[in-house]
């Protein structure tokens, strides 16, 4: 017998009730990932870091959904690409169908001015995401300066964003629109920025916990059937 079954609870209303409880503390997580030439030394310490940070997150009480956006130069015609998984859905809970479109994203183009089209990638990223709850965050894995026109995020409240990127892109201008534990919305709030480079280093458990607890930090103050 199923050790969290309570038999004071009827049947229909546990399933219920577990069912609720998973809805409320889905995380959706977009991977944003640069898939230009330049990225050929880092990917492989990408690809590593998503799956280690992914197997932080589930020492936590959160159901993360994951989502693949891959960052192309649209000046040279090479749009940004969307992954889908089971052949329709921006998401999935499938880790291993995940890290297998994390793998095979074919590494080519760019442009020649180390500008890619951040910006886009990260709009098309945003726009994926259900229209309500603040359970949405983004990870945004990129070795060049954003190359488009300046975008506004403000319609689409994300709960956190995370760069790993080189020291120049931090001075990029992203506005995203944060919700603070009340429900308010918190225009102040910026994202984080850690060095891409850092990826091709050991990285300790206390780097990977410093990284996850962002994500897990979403589901505070989340009700249950909210």
């Amino acid at each position: 017998m199923d050790g969290k079954w309570n038999p004071e609870i009827p049947a229909n209303l546990q399933k219920n009730f577990e069912r609720e409880k998973e809805q409320a503390f889905t995380l959706y997580l977009d991977f944003v990932v640069d898939g230009t030439a330049s990225m050929y030394t880092v990917f492989p310490a990408v690809y590593y870091a998503a799956a280690h940070f992914l197997e932080c997150l589930s020492k936590y009480e959160v159901y993360p959904k994951l989502g693949l956006t891959v960052i192309r130069n649209e000046k040279n015609g090479e749009e940004c690409e969307t992954a889908l998984f089971e052949g329709k859905d921006f998401f999935t809970s499938d880790l291993s169908s995940f890290l297998k479109k994390l793998k095979g994203v074919k590494l080519y183009g760019g442009g020649n001015d180390g500008r890619e089209s951040v910006h886009s990638a990260i709009g098309t990223s945003v726009r994926k995401f259900p229209s309500s709850g603040r359970n949405k965050a983004i990870l945004v894995f990129t070795d060049a300066y954003g190359s488009n026109d300046y975008e506004e995020y403000l319609d689409n409240p994300i709960g956190q964003v995370i760069f790993f990127s080189t020291d120049e892109m931090s001075e990029e201008d992203f506005r995203f629109c944060f919700v603070k534990d009340d429900g308010e919305l918190d225009e102040e709030a910026s994202p984080m920025f850690i060095r891409i480079d850092k990826l091709l280093k050991p990285m300790s458990t206390e780097f990977l916990d410093n990284i996850v607890k962002p994500l897990k930090d979403l589901m505070k103050g989340v009700s249950i059937g909210a």
